[in-house]
């Protein structure tokens, strides 16, 4: 049964990845919840380790330049409440930083997806399209979890919001895949998912007698953190790179040597996610029992002392969602977050309340997951040459979306004096707009949906 949660009370551009016909984690997710028509469990990675030959690792490992990822403003309305259908705060909780996640929801409400899935009966992807739609274009609302999707997991139980959280990634991750060449590592990284919040980690052991190293990168769509001798996620982090030194019954077989050696071993990360999920290990699996204890955690996070490799943008991350747990045990309690709107206000979303707060309350909370996302590179050219990508139909916009009313909401921007340039692709009804340099705003933007 779950307990009431305490009372605790800049507009910026982020990526988005924008015209993807298809749409992992370093943790275990919840055994025993699975339904036919999703994933048995989410692996602990999509992929197949990568092992690397002495003293090399490739430069980058991601999406072909054709993929890479723009900017976007977020929408600056927070949207509808999510009802509480029995025990169902953790996915409410999770839903919620999932629908504010800039990247995720953009592709959501782009309809993409759904113009081009033949998956029956059920597609995770089209359910949380839905839910995405509902919700920022219902603020003031409370609207209903997808039911498909939590009777896959639920049990009417409290359960762990971040195995619902990685359940729901990896069943969307192989909703993304095709469905004839499913495995294939590059059909793995292009995925939505794995854009959205896929990186690398690199493991590299130096033998201490030969002085070979031998590396080895293994992806991510999430970092847990061990949180039993750190006072903030900076130290935290800062243990999970130091270096270990492996000898004795832990001494590593060097493959030059022939032998089991001394070593050392480093483990950094080698590309860094657009997104990333930060999960302090507060539940002991096997008794369930709760680390309460106070982590700080900041509102910039700077990642560039624990990466080795090369990134393709800033590695300067901005909180934008936090996961709560407020109890004493992982088997009771309640779930509730902390979610930012694209003006900068944060809000808590505690099922079907949604209350505005400010930053020093979604600060001081015991967090369970961290949501970061990526400063935009391209945040110093605000104002000028800002791609915005609308993948949305005319048609789908009206019935579905209620665009006549809700998009000025959801986008204030765009009545803004941007000088922008508008291009209509009359064959499939889909609206791109662009700003430009050198072209003026058209008056009554919003004619192209009337």
């Amino acid at each position: 049964m779950e307990t009431p949660s305490p009372h605790c009370p800049e507009e910026s551009q982020f990526h988005v990845f924008p015209n993807l016909n298809s749409c992992g984690s370093n943790t275990g997710g919840a055994e025993g919840h699975r339904g036919p028509t999703l994933p048995e469990k989410p692996a602990p990675s999509s992929h197949t380790p990568c092992d690397l030959p002495n003293g090399w690792a490739p430069a980058s490992i991601g999406l072909p330049p054709a993929k890479k990822p723009v900017s976007w403003r977020r929408p600056s309305v927070v949207g509808a409440g999510l009802q509480n259908l029995g025990n169902t705060c953790y996915a409410n909780a999770a839903l919620q930083c999932l629908t504010y996640t800039p990247p995720l929801a953009s592709y959501m409400l782009s309809q993409e997806h759904s113009r081009s899935c033949g998956r029956q009966p059920f597609c995770v992807l089209c359910a949380l399209q839905a839910h995405v739609t509902r919700a920022l274009c219902r603020p003031g609302d409370v609207i209903r979890p997808p039911p498909k999707l939590l009777a896959a997991f639920h049990t009417h139980r409290q359960e762990d919001a971040h195995e619902f959280l990685m359940f729901t990634l990896d069943a969307m991750q192989q909703a993304c895949l095709r469905e004839d060449k499913p495995s294939e590592p590059q059909a793995q990284d292009a995925t939505l998912i794995r854009q959205i919040f896929g990186g690398y980690w690199r493991s590299q052991i130096q033998c201490l007698h030969c002085q070979g190293v031998s590396s080895t990168l293994d992806p991510y769509l999430d970092i847990s953190l061990d949180i039993r001798a750190a006072q903030s996620v900076s130290q935290a982090l800062q243990h999970l790179v130091k270096p270990e030194q492996l000898d004795g019954e832990n001494a590593y077989r060097c493959s030059t040597c022939l032998d089991k050696v001394p070593a050392s071993k480093t483990l950094t990360l080698h590309t860094c996610s657009k997104v990333l999920m930060l999960v302090l290990k507060r539940f002991c699996h096997f008794t369930g029992s709760k680390l309460a204890k106070e982590v700080q955690y900041p509102e910039r996070l700077d990642m560039r002392r624990y990466v080795s490799g090369q990134n393709g943008g800033s590695l300067t991350y901005v909180l934008y969602a936090v996961l709560v747990h407020a109890g004493w045990n992982g088997h009771s309690g309640h779930y509730f977050c902390y979610v930012k709107a694209g003006n900068g206000q944060w809000y808590k979303m505690d099922d079907a309340k949604v209350a505005a707060s400010d930053a020093t309350s979604a600060l001081s909370q015991h967090a369970y997951v961290l949501f970061y996302i990526q400063k935009s590179e391209l945040e110093r050219d605000r104002g000028s040459d800002i791609l915005l990508h609308l993948a949305m139909g005319s048609e789908s916009l009206k019935n579905s979306l209620r665009v006549h009313r809700s998009f000025d909401i959801h986008f204030p921007w765009f009545t803004r004096k941007f000088r922008v340039g508008i291009w209509k692709e009359t064959i499939n009804k889909r609206v791109q707009i662009f700003t430009l340099k050198d072209s003026n705003l058209a008056e009554g933007i919003l004619g192209f949906w009337n």
